[in-house]
């Protein structure tokens, strides 16, 4: 089964400029994703797909191919990623049985755990898999919403914060460093997960969504409670 790698980066982050570049160590995050596609045995190629070419030579340098910059109806912040996975598949000659999306703002991945993935397609009776983590706290069952008129009710309905943690069942979340699909699957439902999506659990994850985040991961990363594939 071939597979291809893509890497998402759009320029225009608002909350974190030019996070997909933001620098661990030697490598940028745009950077760290495509190593690990291109150091992924079962990974035929790896492709940038971006508005920049800033990203774009970036990706290129560290071994990325690329089908040419998005347009820009593909680069504003509403934009679907199934989209512009889309775009990019179209403007792709080669045909490839499984696509893996590498999200540069997810780097806590190995190799191990792309092959486990792939491997979870070949073995099961399944269309996608998606890597997860475990949530503690705060348990979907115990968070609160506001009203119009500022009173505290559950998030969900007839859930309880009372309840105790023991008796509560176990949730997860996507941890934004792996998606896996068939790509004749991914063609036909344009998503990433599709009903017949198994979960492939991981032990952490960090999703940058602001500096803050990427503060954080950086110092994980310094105190050695992290390690990050290709540094």
């Amino acid at each position: 089964m071939k597979t291809v790698a893509v890497v998402p980066a759009r320029r225009g982050s608002k909350g974190f400029p030019n996070k997909n570049i933001a620098q661990i160590g030697s490598k940028t995050l745009i950077e760290l994703a495509v190593i690990i596609g291109k150091e992924s045995p079962l990974v035929e190629e790896v492709y940038i797909s971006t508005d920049s070419p800033e990203y774009e030579t970036t990706a290129l340098a560290s071994g990325a191919k690329s089908a040419g910059l998005r347009n820009e109806a593909l680069a504003g912040d509403t934009v679907k990623t199934s989209d512009v996975v889309i775009d990019l598949l179209g403007r792709v000659h080669e045909k490839y049985d499984l696509i893996l999306l590498l999200q540069p703002t997810s780097p806590l991945r190995t190799p191990k755990d792309i092959e486990n993935m792939v491997q979870l397609l070949k073995t099961k009776n399944t269309d996608a898999a998606v890597s997860l983590e475990k949530i503690i706290e705060p348990h979907p069952y115990k968070m609160k919403r506001i009203t119009e008129n500022g009173m505290v009710k559950p998030l969900l309905e007839k859930t309880s914060s009372e309840i105790p943690r023991q008796r509560l069942p176990e949730v997860y979340r996507p941890n934004g460093a792996i998606y896996l699909i068939k790509t004749d699957v991914f063609i036909k439902r344009k998503t990433f997960f599709p009903e017949n999506t198994m979960g492939y659990i991981m032990e952490r994850g960090v999703n940058i969504d602001s500096e803050y985040d990427f503060i954080l991961l950086k110092e994980l990363h310094r105190l050695g409670l992290v390690k990050i594939f290709g540094l």
